[in-house]
């Protein structure tokens, strides 16, 4: 099961289904009425902001 909720702006996170799979970076806002959260990943060089549902994160190993 996800630690989804126990997360908090900052935590690092590792998206584990979905399109961006894989991708690691800190949570920038959660939002529980929506059950998404957004956070800043590294695509192409460039910082981007994703937003992706929250039972697709966890938080990041070492982390």
């Amino acid at each position: 099961m996800s630690s989804a909720p126990e997360l908090q702006p900052g935590d690092t996170v590792l998206v584990t289904d979905g399109p961006f799979a894989q991708f690691t970076g800190p949570v920038h806002a959660i939002d529980r009425e929506r059950d998404r959260v957004q956070l800043i990943v590294r695509i192409f060089g460039d910082d981007t902001r994703i937003d992706v549902p929250l039972g697709t994160v966890e938080k990041a190993p070492n982390a």
